[in-house]
């Protein structure tokens, strides 16, 4: 196959990526959402490893997930259910679904279901923990962790499905493109994102309040509780749109990226279901809250690098400048950073653009190819969790690049 015709076969994965339209329509109990899912499974973030393999806040929010399904009593009971293998863990993307930072997803959790009503393909992703300091998927497991859990699942999940059936779904592009023009990148900042999502859902809460439904407030509470609840749409939103190109024959294109507590992996595009793996992404910049420093940095996975895989995240932070304050590094690094994700990318999206760039479209389209031959990696902008768990701060990120030659040896040898 020559260049000439892998160019071509990417330039018709792109047209394919743009005429996704993905829809959030509804919010259910993963086990009623995802296909595939059981009471005995846990998803967690990354590509498939053995349970030897994972440490620190992953293992340990892998551990509360049973815990939380009331599959064992004790850390020591929820490690023997996988041993024995009555319990299995999977990566979240072996099911369509992704997850903030560990990732993980139990059968029990209400999950974002986002449909592309050109393929009719579904993606999912767990709900946004709300502002509070211990989160599961931070690497935290206490009676804190499981009350706001069970709020979740009881609560809000029901209600937010409600709503967003009420309004009939919503539409998730017209609202990232917009919020781009609001100073958002659509990973570590979706301040406008969820501000613009809160409107749309606004007229569904007043319906829902004037049929007598109760804790309306308690669900506006949630929604308006942190910037970060637009990202799980985001990343539901980015997930569905890249799963079109997955197994498109000829195309290098990165369909996906993720990592876990031991290393970062691709999917490309030609080459289906196969992970590429290579060492944990090197942090480039990064803020810390007050009281933090480098050493207390642990990373837990993070499935919200779908994001940048689909051109938002590092690759629109020249949108977001406030970020600047938040993750470190100055805003003519961002720029830098930002213009450096040309030179690996297929194409430019047409619709999802940055206003300090004339209105550029966002890099789109990882090509493994013009990663190896420039030595240039993606960056990722990754919130950042403590070694004793919860959020400490958020960074800029660098991916390793021995994942992309891994690739594009394995694309040589298949298509020759």
């Amino acid at each position: 196959m020559t260049h000439q015709q892998i160019d071509e076969n990417n330039a018709k994965a792109i047209e394919t990526l743009l005429t996704a339209k993905p829809i959030l329509i509804d919010v259910l109990p993963a086990i009623n959402a995802i296909p595939g899912m059981t009471r005995h499974t846990i998803l967690t973030s990354g590509a498939p490893m053995n349970w030897g393999n994972y440490t620190g806040g992953q293992r340990k929010a892998i551990i509360g997930g049973i815990m939380h399904e009331r599959l064992a009593n004790t850390a020591e009971e929820a490690d023997a259910l996988i041993r024995s293998g009555i319990v299995k863990v999977l990566p979240c993307q072996s099911l369509g679904c992704v997850g903030s930072l560990a990732g993980v997803t139990t059968a029990s959790m209400p999950v974002l279901v986002v449909r592309d009503a050109e393929s009719g393909n579904q993606a999912y992703c767990s709900l946004f923990e709300g502002k509070v300091t211990a989160r599961l998927n931070y690497g935290v497991y206490n009676e804190q962790v499981e009350s706001n859990l069970r709020y979740l699942e009881n609560v809000i999940g029901p209600l937010l499905s409600e709503a967003i059936k009420t309004a009939g779904g919503i539409e998730l592009a017209p609202i990232i493109k917009r919020a781009l023009h609001m100073g958002d990148e659509l990973h570590s900042r979706n301040t406008a994102a969820s501000i613009l999502f809160n409107q749309q859902l606004f007229p569904s809460l007043l319906a829902l309040e004037r049929r007598g439904m109760a804790k309306i407030d308690e669900l506006a509470d949630y929604i308006l509780s942190g910037d970060y609840f637009f990202l799980r749409a985001a990343m539901a939103c980015a997930k569905v749109t890249m799963d079109r190109i997955k197994g498109f024959s000829g195309s290098t294109l990165v369909s996906s990226m993720t990592l876990s507590c031991r290393d970062f992996s691709i999917q490309v595009a030609g080459l289906g279901e196969q992970w590429f793996r290579g060492p944990l992404p090197h942090l480039d910049s990064f803020g810390l809250f007050p009281g933090y420093t480098r050493e207390d940095i642990e990373i837990m996975g993070g499935e919200s690098v779908i994001t940048e895989t689909a051109g938002l995240g590092g690759f629109a932070q020249a949108a977001a400048f406030p970020l600047q304050s938040y993750q470190g590094g100055t805003p003519q690094q961002m720029i830098e950073k930002n213009l450096r994700m040309y030179l690996i990318t297929a194409s430019e999206h047409q619709n999802f653009k940055i206003p300090f760039l004339q209105y550029r479209g966002v890099p789109f389209g990882i090509d493994i190819r013009k990663v190896v031959e420039t030595g240039i990696t993606p960056m990722m902008n990754i919130g950042l969790a403590g070694r004793g768990g919860g959020q400490i701060g958020a960074g800029s990120f660098v991916a390793p690049i021995e994942p992309f030659k891994l690739a594009l040896e394995a694309f040589a040898n298949r298509y020759k």
